[in-house]
């Protein structure tokens, strides 16, 4: 019993917490450009105070060096470009593709913690991330094949190849965990566990939306490429 509590105790809060900010995101993803935006500037407002919070920590605690200012300042930028990504992806491909991407994000995220938790195994990348394992990495990317074909069946591919969707999706799932991974290590470098404790269950607003932002900014990347 104390070993299911220490691998799934947390599983309640996390999920009214993932509720509450799905019903958040759809709203925001349904009412419009601006109120989009506005909730996209406010993820971004308080990523960059998580990341003024790490220094913080860090200088409190080993020394803040010039290359902590340079990778904190590194992400910030990345954080402000791949927000501006989002709301140009929701100009571009509108309501229906902004919502299959946040679908994308949760299915890799929750599949990848299940999976991960119940299969176990070798891990993706032990130095940065000692939870997440490959089985957590190949169980996100299954769920988004599946989803990526049941889009397609649902004619919401826009006359993409289905092939070619499909890896579409799963480069897109893979960015989301390097997303994380990236955060991960940025935490671990700073010393703190998360980026702040605003979300009960899930830590800081960048340890929730790293994923969607990293993905964003690599689909608005293949569509100009593509385009």
């Amino acid at each position: 019993m104390k070993g299911i509590h220490q691998k799934w105790g947390d599983l309640g809060v996390r999920i009214v917490s993932a509720l509450v900010m799905l019903a958040i995101g759809l709203t925001a993803v349904l009412s419009g450009t601006i109120i989009f935006s506005a909730v996209v500037l406010l993820i971004v407002l308080i990523g960059i105070w998580e990341l003024v919070r790490m220094g913080r920590t860090k200088s409190a605690t080993a020394g803040f060096t010039f290359g902590d200012f340079f990778v904190l300042s590194g992400y910030a930028f990345f954080v402000c470009l791949a927000a501006l990504g989002l709301v140009a992806l929701y100009a571009v491909i509108g309501v229906y593709g902004v919502g299959y991407l946040i679908f994308l994000v949760i299915v890799t995220d929750t599949l990848g913690y299940f999976v991960g938790r119940i299969i176990g195994g070798k891990k993706f990348w032990p130095s940065i991330s000692p939870k997440k394992t490959w089985a957590g990495i190949l169980g996100g990317w299954g769920g988004v094949v599946v989803l990526a074909l049941l889009a397609s069946s649902l004619d919401l591919a826009r006359g993409v190849p289905v092939a070619w969707f499909v890896l579409f999706s799963v480069a897109m799932s893979f960015a989301s965990q390097l997303g994380d991974i990236v955060e991960s290590a940025l935490k671990r470098r700073m010393g703190v566990k998360d980026s702040s404790n605003i979300i009960p269950g899930h830590g800081g607003v960048l340890d929730r939306f790293d994923a969607l932002l990293a993905a964003s900014f690599v689909m608005l990347g293949l569509i100009v490429v593509v385009a």
